[in-house]
């Protein structure tokens, strides 16, 4: 990818944000609602919420195998993500609670890693596709609810859904759009053009219009029974545009100039604003909108001949500003841009070097040395601000570290669970199994405000016995479990930014 890049920009000139082609009003798009996946809508830019400041790590995993897909956060707070190593014993996909315990896993069991965006419904089953070309659908408990056998589903994909619940995906090598049925049978397939090979489906507001880019160029709209409503001509879009709230449809393509574009959703055009106006700087990662309509996109940036920028327009297409990522020349962004509650946007570095939060401003809040380390998908911020990323070496890389990193405003840099301090303790509980009462052990090496929580095996929350400030030292919690039906439940101590999770049972 390093060498086309650096071919592609060779022919770049200086970037020209001067002309702006104004051919329609624009509605006010404040405190406006997300619409392009439902329940997650930090998965495709905008999130309700907002993430940190200063950040240090609070907790880390070790995936082994690296991160690809997600993560992604369902309602509960799990974080669901795949891995990426191809090989053995590397096909796995993980649900983690969000202060980092394992709740479950599905292998898929063909060594084939899941590698394409993840979705989640209104029933919270979890959808993703992988390279052993099936399309999964998967319960809240890590069982399968179904597959449907599809072509080689690559890690350019973002499955969608519409507002009655039907899935859309494309398949390899037919290149069509495939719209599946909630239990997994095929509704249509169809196909325009040069088909929509590695794209990305977007969903209309109202549910009703699909809008997905071709192999090579153009973009379509496609109504929910399959049947093309619209052609837009123009170069090749990856992966996907985004929509607003009112149905603006905003993309950049590669062609000779190169506009950022806003269409209605007829396909005419509310307006565009030059990028440059020779060279074919190909953009892979997706735009994306804060709740004040400004739009935030990669480009290549004027400033150096072989450098990229994050870039924001106005709504109107007007240049806002350019914050230069200078770090690394020829570095890249692949991964769509979260864009939190105040504005602030997102990004890291395909080539393993910064990983960016950028203000509504333009202005560098803070950058992460990612350490040889590359992001390839999407983050997620958590109600209380975390911001959880995955990271991988390669697809041929194994026994990785801290590939599951969750940042968080805090003063103090927390490295992974098995370098805390020793004094630090939360011993197995006893008995175990239990009814209706056990014994849970643990110690303090320092002062501080303590919890102690119990999950279910979904991660939901079900009593926190601890919640108050306590000297060092050991400690015994005699926990009535009276109120708990049988099963397995897990429970955390949670000192300042650490935390500890072991695992119990309930047997009445």
């Amino acid at each position: 990818m390093l060498k086309f890049l650096l071919i592609q920009l060779l022919f770049i000139v200086p970037v020209i944000f001067c002309q702006s082609e104004i051919m329609h009003s624009m509605s006010n798009l404040a405190d406006s609602p997300w619409p392009m996946i439902k329940h997650d809508p930090q998965f495709t830019g905008r999130s309700e919420f907002v993430g940190p400041d200063n950040p240090s790590i609070i907790w880390s995993r070790d995936m082994t195998n690296g991160v690809f897909s997600g993560p992604v956060m369902d309602s509960n707070e799990n974080l669901y993500f795949g891995s990426y190593n191809i090989g053995e014993y590397s096909d796995t996909f993980y649900c983690y609670s969000n202060i980092g315990q394992q709740l479950w896993q599905y292998n898929l069991g063909l060594g084939r890693p899941p590698q394409s965006g993840i979705l989640i419904d209104s029933s919270n089953t979890i959808y993703f596709g992988s390279l052993d070309e099936h399309f999964y659908a998967i319960n809240p408990d890590g069982t399968l609810k179904w597959k449907y056998k599809t072509g080689h589903i690559t890690e350019l994909l973002f499955p969608n859904i519409d507002n009655n619940e039907r899935l859309y995906i494309t398949n390899n090598p037919e290149a069509e759009l495939v719209c599946l049925n909630n239990d997994g049978t095929l509704g249509w397939r169809s196909k325009y053009g040069d088909g929509f090979l590695e794209k990305s489906p977007v969903i209309s507001p109202e549910g009703d219009d699909i809008y997905i880019p071709g192999t090579y160029e153009n973009l379509y709209s496609i109504d929910t029974a399959g049947r093309l409503q619209w052609e837009f001509e123009c170069g090749r879009i990856n992966k996907a545009p985004i929509v607003d709230s009112s149905g603006n449809i905003y993309f950049t393509c590669t062609e000779s100039p190169q506009y950022f574009y806003s269409l209605n959703s007829e396909g005419e055009i509310n307006w565009k604003t030059i990028i440059q106006s020779v060279g074919l700087f190909n953009s892979y990662s997706m735009p994306t909108i804060d709740k004040w309509g400004n739009l935030y996109f990669v480009a290549p940036d004027s400033t150096a001949p072989y450098s990229i920028g994050l870039v924001s327009l106005s709504n109107d297409g007007k240049f806002r500003w350019r914050y230069s990522l200078d770090d690394v020349i020829g570095d890249d962004v692949t991964q769509p841009l979260i864009c939190d509650a105040e504005g602030t946007v997102y990004l890291g570095s395909t080539f393993g070097n910064y990983y960016y939060a950028i203000s509504n401003e333009g202005k560098l809040k803070w950058k992460l040395p990612l350490n040889g380390y590359q992001v390839d998908n999407t983050g997620a911020i958590g109600k209380d601000g975390t911001l959880y990323l995955g990271l991988h070496l390669g697809s041929f890389n194994s026994n990785q570290t801290n590939t599951i990193i969750a940042l968080k405003d805090t003063l103090t840099n927390i490295k992974t669970e098995e370098k805390l301090a020793s004094g630090f303790k939360l011993n197995q509980n006893y008995p175990n199994p239990f009814n209706p009462s056990t014994i849970i052990e643990y110690s303090l090496d320092k002062s501080g405000f303590v919890e102690i929580i119990v999950f279910d095996i979904l991660g939901n929350e079900v009593v926190r016995p601890v919640s108050e400030f306590k000297s060092r030292g050991e400690y015994s919690l005699k926990f009535d479990g009276h109120q708990l039906s049988s099963g397995v439940y897990f429970y955390s101590i949670l000192l300042g930014d650490r935390v500890k999770t072991r695992k119990m049972l309930v047997v009445k």
